[in-house]
């Protein structure tokens, strides 16, 4: 499931939160209708599809469900690539610093500790939990594919996926957000008029 759209301005809802003005968000941002209980010591996530090549700025999520028992754990979350043959969790892209979500809200813009650049294409939102985790569910989807490994949370996520599980029918309600990179072609054009306008000022 894909969700994109422009944001103007931001409210910080989460410690390590950071602002954005005019980024566009990729990914699971409707509600989803149950939470999960995730079990710690695993990274596991699903798809993105980003259609344009953007400089990678946060992540995000919906986390539980009021009175429902939300559990609180830290989290630490990344963005892979995807391996052009099995289209399987390959790189890590970018990681958050650590984060305690602890109550059922909408954690926006977690920063991550780089802004890299990264083109068009299939990714994979993951999440590390180091205790049991609530974060909202959808199991609408049959079609939707999980991916997970084991993995200590005090490892951290690692740079390169190692062996790899998958599972279908659920998704959850993570997201990225990035500033769009203009293309190459867009910034001379830009470059031209720039000088078209200042040898039209100097002219007069």
């Amino acid at each position: 499931m894909l969700k994109s759209f422009t944001r103007y301005a931001f409210c910080v809802v989460a410690t390590g939160a950071v602002s954005l003005a005019n980024a566009l968000t990729y990914g699971n941002t409707s509600p989803f209708e149950v939470q999960s209980n995730h079990s710690p010591n695993y990274v596991l996530g699903v798809q993105v599809t980003i259609p344009q090549t953007i400089s990678l700025q946060s992540f995000g999520l919906i986390y539980g469900l009021p009175g429902q028992g939300t559990n609180i754990s830290n989290a630490i979350f990344g963005l892979y690539s995807s391996d052009a043959n099995s289209g399987l969790p390959q790189t890590l892209m970018a990681v958050t610093n650590p984060i305690n979500v602890n109550t059922a809200q909408t954690y926006d813009n977690i920063a991550f500790t780089s802004t890299p650049n990264i083109n068009a294409g299939t990714y994979w939102m993951m999440a590390l939990y180091q205790s049991q985790a609530s974060p909202r569910m959808s199991l609408l989807n049959g079609g939707s594919m999980v991916a997970y490994w084991s993995n200590s949370y005090g490892a951290g996520m690692p740079t390169n996926a190692p062996g790899i599980t998958t599972y279908f029918g659920q998704n959850f309600n993570y997201w990225v957000n990035g500033n769009v990179v203009p293309e190459p072609v867009s910034l001379v054009v830009f470059g031209v008029g720039a000088l078209a306008a200042g040898l039209r000022k100097r002219r007069r």
